[in-house]
């Protein structure tokens, strides 16, 4: 009998955010106590090395290098977790769908569940989410996120991180949605949101909403994303992939 756990469908998300927070964490911190000012000297231990010669950075172009790198590999580890767990979601959805199946005595497992597997990847994200929404207790939005971090990835990626035409919208901007994590408290019947400093009593209750954050870059313009904005992506994308598991349908009893 093959069991559905929700927790496989949340599992590639939580992994990618995992790794990749601390990634940016470590190096970042790293590279903010660097002297950047000259190239890094040899490895330890090296014996013959050959010098690579090229046009000598800045402190702020070395950073930037870096820090550019290091965003693109993690934007595209997030990216490629949520589309998993989309993928899983599909995959969850559609054999409690099926039900009971018959196979050939001679199939395999991974034979039987191949098609299932195949239609979840050959959906583009826009498709695959709605299918998946519209089996979920409540929908989830995540589209333009996805979509933010792909195109910021694609900027780091292939233009050093400095906004070209191609990722502008008609207007000459760039314009970024990423989800974030900010909380709520209740005050005179309105919603008051928590920032450094602000005195809350005890035992307040605190609601905590996945929000838009909007970043919008001119042609030209660097994209700037701090490893304190990054730690905020990748914690909505954590809890996304949570509410995706809790929201899936239940089996029959």
């Amino acid at each position: 009998m093959l069991q559905l756990n929700p927790n496989g469908v949340a599992a590639p998300t939580h992994r990618a955010v995992v790794a990749c927070r601390e990634v940016v964490d470590f190096y970042f911190d790293a590279l903010a106590r660097a002297d950047l000012s000259k190239k890094p000297p040899a490895p330890e231990g090296s014996f013959f090395r050959f010098d690579l010669t090229g046009n000598d950075l800045s402190t702020a172009d070395r950073r930037a290098l870096h820090e550019n790198w290091i965003l693109a590999r993690a934007f595209q580890e997030l990216v490629r977790g949520v589309r998993a767990s989309l993928e899983e979601a599909y995959f969850f959805i559609e054999l409690l769908a099926a039900g009971t199946m018959t196979a050939p005595s001679s199939g395999t497992l991974e034979e039987i569940l191949a098609p299932f597997r195949k239609k979840a990847a050959d959906l583009r994200f826009p498709p695959l989410l709605a299918h998946v929404n519209s089996r979920l207790d409540r929908p989830l939005e995540f589209s333009d996120a996805y979509r933010s971090m792909q195109a910021a990835r694609n900027c780091l990626e292939h233009r050093d991180g400095i906004v070209g035409k191609s990722d502008a919208g008609p207007n000459g901007i760039m314009n970024l949605q990423f989800p974030a994590l900010k909380g709520f408290f209740q005050r005179d019947g309105q919603g008051v949101e928590i920032y450094q400093g602000i005195a809350v009593d005890a035992g307040t209750e605190i609601e905590v909403r996945v929000v838009v954050r909007s970043r919008e870059f001119k042609i030209g313009e660097r994209l700037t994303i701090t490893a304190a904005d990054f730690d905020e992506i990748a914690f909505a994308c954590f809890q996304f992939a949570a509410q995706l598991a809790k929201l899936l349908p239940k089996p029959a009893v």
